[in-house]
């Protein structure tokens, strides 16, 4: 539910789908998602040591173990190496307010081009 208002109430803002339309490459992880995983991509979990048997969990399972957050939505900005452009990322209690994202977005966007000079 979080997730659909994150989507339906800030990345609606015309500032804020132009600023990921243009610079941001978007990826989403689903933890809802019940696709049973096949055998030979199951797991288990280093973090508590449960059975990772489903899309949504490996995706749940990522987010905890890459960082250490189980929230929904989480938003992180990586570079090319999958290393965070900032301290921490961006969840619900931040709110939904498109001009706070935004601010958000042009913090990793900056920080992204001070690492690619």
């Amino acid at each position: 539910v979080n997730c659909r208002k994150m989507e339906s109430e800030v990345w609606t803002d015309p500032a804020v789908k132009a600023e990921i339309n243009g610079d941001f490459v978007l990826l989403q992880l689903y933890v809802d998602d019940k696709t049973p995983l096949p055998d030979s991509l199951q797991y288990t979990s280093k973090f508590d040591g449960s059975r990772i048997k489903r899309l949504g969990d490996k995706n749940a399972d990522f987010e905890i173990v890459h960082f250490n957050r189980n929230s929904q939505p989480y938003y992180v900005f990586l570079d090319q190496q999958g290393k965070m452009l900032s301290t921490k990322g961006y969840s619900a209690q931040e709110g939904y307010d498109p001009s706070r994202f935004l601010s958000f977005l042009k913090k990793a966007k900056a920080e992204y081009g001070k690492r690619s000079q």
